[in-house]
């Protein structure tokens, strides 16, 4: 959940849903010619990401439209 690793301060912020949301496209295979995993590497990127991707909203969102892979 959300604490520790949200990046500014100890409530969700437009920088983390930002970070989500690149991962997220990093995820998807927006890039070919990077790997998706990539950001894995980076433990407090992955983190966020984590923590974000784990809030009740982001999950009920995801549930509604299911994230689509480009390759």
């Amino acid at each position: 959940g959300v604490g520790t690793l949200i990046v500014l301060g100890e409530t969700l912020s437009v920088a983390d849903l930002a970070i989500f949301a690149s991962v997220t496209a990093f995820k998807c295979g927006i890039l070919e010619f990077v790997d998706r995993n990539v950001l894995d590497a980076y433990p407090k990127i992955k983190g966020v990401y984590d923590s974000v991707s784990t809030l009740p909203k982001v999950v009920e969102w995801y549930k509604k439209h299911p994230i689509k892979t480009f390759y």
